[in-house]
């Protein structure tokens, strides 16, 4: 229970760009600020280096993980693979059910925009892509899809900049409508012209991160 309230609070933190990418997480301090031992501390920056959310270092402080360039790419990358490979699929099997939840969610999609509720936006999208994942009721691949998801979340917390995104607002809706018509081709060239925008809106600052005041930062 300790080690979730940390892994929370830090998580939590980094999402919203309290600690910035490079922060060092020093243990004892840590475990001083939520009265708990080191071990207890340790549990929970392991548990958020399997996110790649933190790296974890032996002997001296623990930093919040510095994504690059390169890493974003490669995920891009992957993910468009995948979700590809998961459209072809799709466009022969998809149910006049699925089309409709995907419809649905582009709804709250909109809604989110237009309210301009850019976190539950966020999310909303990245919860897109999941459900096309989702509609191959294979756990292996939800899995893999999910661990990427949580890198994407983490990339774009970082590193997302005043990017004008209301080029991506319809092409949720677009995509929907490929699959409708079992137009693979253009659903993967919608997907791959998608990520490149995406891409396109981060800001990779590799400045030495200022000192934080940790208690602040984690809302204690």
């Amino acid at each position: 229970m300790l080690t979730h309230k940390i892994v929370s609070a830090i998580s939590d933190a980094i999402y919203h760009r309290r600690l910035p990418p490079g922060t060092k997480l020093n243990e004892r301090d840590i475990a001083e600020l939520f009265d708990v031992s080191r071990t207890v501390v340790r549990q929970a920056l392991i548990r958020l280096s399997q996110d790649r959310l933190v790296v974890v270092s032996p002997k001296r402080s623990s930093t919040v993980a510095c994504p690059t360039f390169d890493d974003a790419y490669q995920l891009y990358q992957m993910l468009l693979v995948m979700e590809s490979g998961v459209i072809d699929q799709l466009t022969r099997s998809i149910s006049e059910k699925d089309l409709e939840t995907l419809r649905a969610h582009t709804l709250k999609e909109r809604v989110a925009f237009e309210t301009h509720d850019h976190d539950l936006g966020d999310q909303l999208g990245r919860q897109f892509h999941s459900l096309l994942i989702s509609f191959m009721q294979n756990d292996i691949l939800n899995q893999i899809h999910t661990q990427l998801r949580r890198q994407e979340a983490l990339i774009n917390a970082l590193y997302r900049s005043g990017f004008d995104y209301c080029q991506l607002r319809d092409e949720h809706s677009r995509l929907v409508d490929c699959l409708e018509r079992k137009d693979g081709e253009s659903a993967k060239a919608l997907l791959a012209s998608h990520y490149n925008l995406v891409i396109k809106g981060y800001k990779f600052n590799t400045a030495i991160p200022p000192e934080i005041d940790l208690k602040a930062a984690l809302g204690l």
